[in-house]
């Protein structure tokens, strides 16, 4: 095996060292003379405006010409041929990822034709099948955007909707903030490739964002979202082009501010009129700084810098009766140099600085208000050198490195979980306190002190050749990256008080309150009654390798074929001190114990175990993703054109996150975890002392303590019963999630400049990732439900049930989706002072994921909605998490023409207002309706409602008398499964919605303009301006800091069933005011 992956390596890096020309674009097409013959050997020049850069080349016989790896940018393009006029085309605009045609007749004579193109006309694609969307420089800088975080603005593609992340984000803590997860064209949150300039823009950790700079700092960004060119790989679902600004022989820049009050807002619909300013979101921002760039020698050395010092002051509330206000910090730089050492050798290099910090929070007199604070610290180097070698042979190579440090930990002041009475076998008078939960009334705690460092290394190298009627790509990517933890997880232990079934005159809430105050532990929803670890550290390595071939075909000037084969082998990552484990049923079941851990269960095993690979997964490496399309001009008047496609995609880029909880397990860094009818739990006392229903504190049944925990850790390691423990796949071999996607796409320029388009798109996903729960329970009719989860696998096998096992699971790469839709969009840009950009969507997207299913796998410990029955998945197939029936979204900026020619006080007062907007609209998210009670016996809490023939679902009755309560389902439409003990419920999953979703964001702006290059702007802008209320809106509201639970909602057996309470209400109507120079 090792082998075999250093010969693919030395393959990978012998071939190119890396791929992928991001970003770039070209300009491509065909000389005629008057009678439109083809001229050939004519020289055709692009010409950059603002820097002087120039490229050339040849028309070949019939009159075709390319040229590749060009700059987005404003081009000037120039045509000359013997006995023809010289033709020049001006303020050509070259978008990111576009290959933009310009189709030239010359004329005969000796003198020189200028040609004026308008510079914003769109052009219809004609050369590729790739379905993209770029978000131009004006339409960034000028709509209304809440935070000014121009990741939002990814939604306006046609097929992009938000994703409630699964685990992606990992919040401001470990991540970043500004992630934004969407899912296109049916693939999942983490299947986004991101780029900044070409080089690698992934948080490899989950593979989010990283944060996007400023939007007065962008170019523009390009989104491709179906059947783009094997130039990309790694992920399989979108790939963003972030491109940034570089300077030119003009100086330019502007300075800004951006003022967010609680003053300008409205009150949340579920706030009291009695609280602190009616209820009003009391988040207080001021983002301010400015861009700046110019030359530094004339045509050759050019700069471009951004400062973004941000201060916002946010007052989060938290499911407790404390409001605390948060400080948090952002600050942002970036720096670009371009060079041009000659016309045929350009180097650019750029520097990208993030950083973000909050406080940590702790009221002593009051220990609900504790929160731990976090600095993030993100960087992002690129240098890229581009090469002509001959007009038709060109080179770019980059190199990129990305660091991310995040560090997290609770105030210095924060008490111990000793001081509160409790003898924790670890750390007791550590001060920190991971969670203090009781069920149905309050928690407290957070995380403990940790690090999470991450480092990426990219280098990529693109040769582009054109030959005849080829043009022809060849590049490779090879990446390195780490990741480092240092977290003190669960070291100050996990407690959790529930109320099991009230006796005689007792309500649930007096069992739960009397067995807090006894100390008396009991684990309910998925969270144990005690848990303690010795922290989670982990040292992983990864290298990725990718190689393709590209021809983009020109058959005739009408007809274009694009064909591309790409090979990237999935490596595993590599834990270098061996934390790696796997659970084998046959093991178990023989009795079989490891060789390199003899104290451990039997069917548990580690690197050095027969069987076992070093890494506990081999790689992947017959992943080869050919993409094949085609593009045809249907008049030859390049205003209509067919295009299709379709192609494989490897989403090979595996989350860093995914083996977290292998490296906190026996031996590497034990966990002690007590969970009722397992291992019974102790008192908060002296939870090691466990307690069956016979037993008193004074009588416990001790056991043992597995700390301290030493590492290595020694061959006779001692392991607990009842131990959580995961595994990859006991077959060793790895599927890569794979995602096939194909389009078929007309588009049609119409008058006025405006560019429609219809696509249908479709999409099938195999080998998707989720955590496969090895223990389910079966159903006994005479047994207590749900008394042996967790022990299932060994009475499956005829094995006596046993506490050896808390939990087991094992990443399954066995998960299928299906995405099909309609997509039709319509896009002018900036003409006669209006831009618009708008596009509808029908789709349907289902999938065999459990409901509310995350993308991360090992990372929370446990998946986050079991199967019911991981051997009938079908039952799990359903409308996926993100399906949104209908979707449509508009973007638009007017320039109003009211007094814009006039003069003096006329122009001043009453000229120079633009209006802006951002409108969505789309379907409610599905949701499945739960029992919320334990009927099938399986334990896993999963019993669905069934519906009751011919009575509506929803209902507006639900809520009674309840106020700040609002109604959708009807209770009276579901029975309970009670007649029919043993079944799951006869509802599938998903098969509700929620209430649609409508935003409508706008922007009023007024110039005054003082000179030709000055000019100050003041804008208003408001977020849900129409103030709708949105339920259980997905994208987080901007003061509550985490997504609205559905929990309750959804269950049956719930009070608030079919409900909206407080905190169930996204944003209302948000105001800020902005005032910008421009120079």
């Amino acid at each position: 095996m090792k082998k075999h992956v250093l010969f693919v390596l030395l393959v990978l890096l012998f071939v190119a060292v890396s791929s992928q020309a991001q970003g770039l674009g070209s300009i491509a097409g065909r000389i005629t003379d008057p009678g439109g013959a083809s001229v050939a050997n004519a020289k055709v020049t692009a010409l950059q405006v603002g820097t002087g850069f120039s490229r050339t080349a040849l028309a070949d016989a019939e009159g075709l010409f390319v040229i590749p790896s060009l700059q987005p940018a404003t081009y000037d393009l120039s045509v000359e041929a013997n006995g023809f006029s010289t033709s020049r085309e001006s303020r050509i605009v070259l978008l990111a990822d576009q290959t933009l045609t310009v189709n030239v007749g010359l004329k005969l004579g000796m003198t020189t034709e200028v040609v004026v193109v308008s510079g914003n006309a769109l052009q219809v694609d004609t050369a590729t099948s790739t379905l993209k969307q770029v978000i131009e420089q004006q339409r960034l800088v000028e709509m209304p955007l809440e935070g000014r975080n121009a990741a939002k603005l990814t939604l306006l593609v046609p097929g992009a909707v938000y994703s409630a992340n699964g685990g992606a984000d990992q919040g401001t803590t470990k991540t970043f903030p500004g992630a934004v997860t969407i899912s296109a064209n049916g693939a999942r949150q983490d299947m986004v490739s991101y780029q900044l300039d070409g080089g690698n823009y992934v948080d490899e950790y989950t593979n989010v964002n990283q944060p996007f700079p400023f939007p007065d700092a962008l170019q523009e960004f390009s989104v491709q979202t179906s059947n783009y060119s094997s130039e990309y790989g790694q992920n399989a679902g979108a790939v963003v082009n972030v491109i940034t600004k570089s300077g030119t022989n003009n100086f330019h820049g502007d300075v800004f501010e951006f003022l967010r009050n609680s003053v300008f807002n409205a009150r949340n619909f579920f706030a009291p009129f009695n609280l602190k300013d009616n209820g009003r979101d009391q988040l207080k921002r001021n983002q301010f700084g400015g861009t700046v760039g110019g030359p530094i020698i004339h045509d050759k050395t050019f700069f471009f810098a951004n400062l973004l010092p941000l201060l916002p002051l946010q007052p989060t509330s938290r499911s407790v009766t404390f409001v605390r206000p948060d400080r948090q910090n952002f600050n942002e730089v970036l720096g670009r140099v371009d060079h041009a050492f000659s016309q045929k050798d350009r180097l650019s290099v750029r520097y990208d600085y993030n950083y973000f910090s909050k406080a940590a929070v702790f009221v002593p007199t009051n220990i609900l208000t504790y929160a731990d604070g976090s600095k993030i610290a993100n960087q992002n180097y690129l240098i890229h050198e581009s090469h002509v070698l001959r007009p038709s042979l060109l080179n770019d190579f980059r190199f990129s490195y990305a660091r991310e440090k995040a560090s997290r930990g609770p105030d210095s002041t924060v008490p111990s979980v000793q001081s509160l009475g409790s003898m924790i076998p670890f750390q007791p008078t550590a001060h920190a306190i991971q969670q203090i939960r009781v069920n149905g009334g309050f928690s407290f705690g957070d995380n403990p002190q940790a690090a999470f460092v991450r480092n990426n290394f990219t280098w990529s190298d693109d040769v582009s050749w054109v030959k005849g009627k080829h043009d022809f790509r060849f590049g490779g990517i090879l990446e390195r990256s780490r990741i480092d933890l240092n977290n003190l997880f669960f070291q100050p232990a996990e407690f959790s008080f529930c109320n099991p079934a009230p006796g005689a005159g007792q309500t649930a809430s007096q069992v739960v309150f009397n067995n807090f105050l006894a100390g008396k532990l009991c684990d309910y929803s998925g969270n144990f009654a005690f848990r303690q670890g010795a922290g989670e550290f982990k040292n992983n390595r990864d290298i990725f390798g990718g190689v393709y071939a590209q021809d983009n075909f020109r058959v005739t000037h009408r007809l274009t074929l694009n064909l591309g084969l790409r090979y990237e082998p999935a490596l595993p990552w590599r834990e270098i001190k061996g934390r790696v484990q796997q659970f084998r049923l046959d093991g178990l079941s023989a009795n079989v114990r490891s060789t390199q851990f003899p104290n451990a269960p039997p069917g548990v095993y580690f690197p050095g175990d027969p069987g076992v690979p070093p890494y506990g997964i081999n790689a992947s490496l017959k992943n080869f993703a050919p993409r094949i399309g085609f593009a045809y001009d249907v008049f030859g008047d390049g205003k209509t054109s067919i295009r299709g496609g379709a192609g494989i995609f490897y989403n090979s880029r595996i989350t860093g996150i995914i083996n977290n909880r292998f490296v906190d397990q026996t031996p590497f860094s034990p966990q002690l975890i007590f969970s009722t009818g397992v291992v019974n739990p102790g008192t908060l006392t002296d939870p090691l002392c466990t307690l069956s229903s016979t037993q008193t504190a004074q009588n416990c049944t001790p056991q043992a303590n597995l700390f301290p925990s030493p590492f290595p850790p020694p061959k006779n390691s001692a392991f607990a019963l009842g131990g959580l423990y995961l595994s990859w796949d006991p077959a060793n071999n790895y599927q890569v999630p794979t995602v096939y996607n194909w389009n078929l796409a007309i588009e049609r320029q119409l008058p006025s400049t405006i560019l429609v388009r219809a696509a249908y798109v479709g999409s099938r996903s195999t080998h998707l990732t989720e955590t496969l729960n090895l223990d389910p329970a079966p159903f006994s009719p005479t047994g207590t439900k749900g008394t042996l989860r967790l022990n299932a696998i060994a009475a499956s096998l005829g094995i006596t049930p046993s506490n050896l096992f808390s939990q087991v699971q094992q990443d399954s790469q066995d998960i299928n989706a299906n995405y099909h839709s309609l997509q039709l969009s319509a896009e002018r840009r900036m003409t006669h002072g209006v831009t618009i950009l708008g596009s509808y969507t029908w789709s349907k997207s289902i999938d065999d994921l459990p409901p509310v299913a995350g993308v991360t796998g090992f990372d929370a410990g446990f998946s986050a909605r079991p199967w019911d029955d991981p051997l009938r998945h079908q039952f799990d197939r359903g409308p996926s998490e993100f399906d949104h029936t209908h979707r449509f979204v508009s973007s638009f900026v007017w320039e109003l023409p009211a007094f814009s020619e006039s003069k003096g006080f006329l122009h001043h007062a009453f000229g120079g207002w633009q209006y802006s907007g951002l409108v969505a609209a789309q379907t409610g998210r599905p949701f499945t309706v739960l029992q919320g009670a334990e009927l099938s016996g399986t334990g896993l809490g999963q019993d669905r409602g069934t519906l009751v023939a011919g009575v509506s679902p929803y209902g507006t009755t639900q809520c009674g008398t309840t106020t700040n309560c609002v109604s959708w389902l009807n209770k009276a439409a579901f029975a309970t499964n009670a007649a029919s003990v043993g079944t799951y419920g006869a509802t599938g999953k998903n098969a509700f919605r929620m209430p649609g979703k409508y935003n409508w964001d706008m922007g009023l702006s007024k110039s005054f303009t003082f000179t030709e290059r000055w000019r100050l702007q003041f804008r208003a802008e408001f977020f849900n301006v129409f103030n709708r209320v949105n339920f259980f809106d997905e994208e987080v509201p901007s003061g509550a800091g985490s997504q609205p639970s559905i929990t309750n909602f959804q269950k049956l057996s719930a009070g608030a069933f079919g409900t909206f309470r407080a905190g169930q209400a996204g944003d209302p109507r948000i105001g800020q005011l902005a005032l910008k120079l421009f120079f």
